[in-house]
């Protein structure tokens, strides 16, 4: 038997995957209730049994997303600064849990992070990534300043750039690359210099 709390979860997730079918061709601003309600065929009742507004699903899927992302980078960011696991070819387990959270919601992801999505979301993403980098150097380093020939500024958002590129791309190309291909390509992404990228021998 159906549980109501089950019930719930099932309907949730029906409004959920017609805000994504929306999204595809609409843009988040321009998503009404009543075009959530046509596409889910629940009544707009139901919907409030739910959600105060749109603004209210939409915060309630990031905080939900936000909070995973921050769980791993509290508890799993110690040690991502460790050159052996690249000279040993494994990727930071930081990464990896990373990825599996990208991987267990990558439609939504795409829908978010994607042109017709959430771009505060992508920077609020993209702050908490550079703070716990920063905080992981200071750690290891005991400064969080980068190399003195590159301004600060710029070297972390190179390196946010760089997990965050390879991380969209993924969700937004459907090349079937792997989730341990991915953190394969973000680690080499990040210790190798675009030079040795180009695959140029330096003779």
């Amino acid at each position: 038997m159906t549980t109501q709390q089950e019930r719930l979860r099932q309907t949730e997730t029906v409004i959920i995957e017609a805000l994504l079918k929306i999204g595809k061709t609409k843009p988040l601003s321009q998503i009404s209730i009543s075009d959530i309600s046509r596409a889910s065929g629940i009544n707009r009742g139901t919907f409030y049994l739910h959600y105060l507004d749109k603004n209210d699903l939409i915060n309630q899927i990031t905080t939900r997303l936000v909070n995973q992302i921050q769980t791993i980078l509290d508890n799993e960011m110690s040690g991502a600064m460790n050159y052996r696991y690249f000279s040993a070819d494994e990727p930071y387990p930081v990464i990896q849990h990373l990825i599996d959270v990208v991987a267990d919601n990558k439609l939504l992801l795409r829908f978010l992070l994607g042109p017709n999505g959430d771009s505060e979301f992508y920077l609020t993403i993209t702050k908490k990534l550079q703070k716990a980098i920063l905080q992981e150097l200071k750690r290891v380093k005991g400064t969080n300043s980068f190399r003195p020939d590159v301004p600060s500024k710029y070297a972390i958002r190179l390196i946010t750039n760089v997990i965050l590129t390879i991380i969209t791309t993924w969700i937004e190309v459907p090349d079937n690359l792997s989730k341990e291909a991915v953190c394969q390509l973000i680690m080499k992404a990040l210790y190798l210099s675009p030079y040795n990228m180009l695959g140029i021998n330096n003779k």
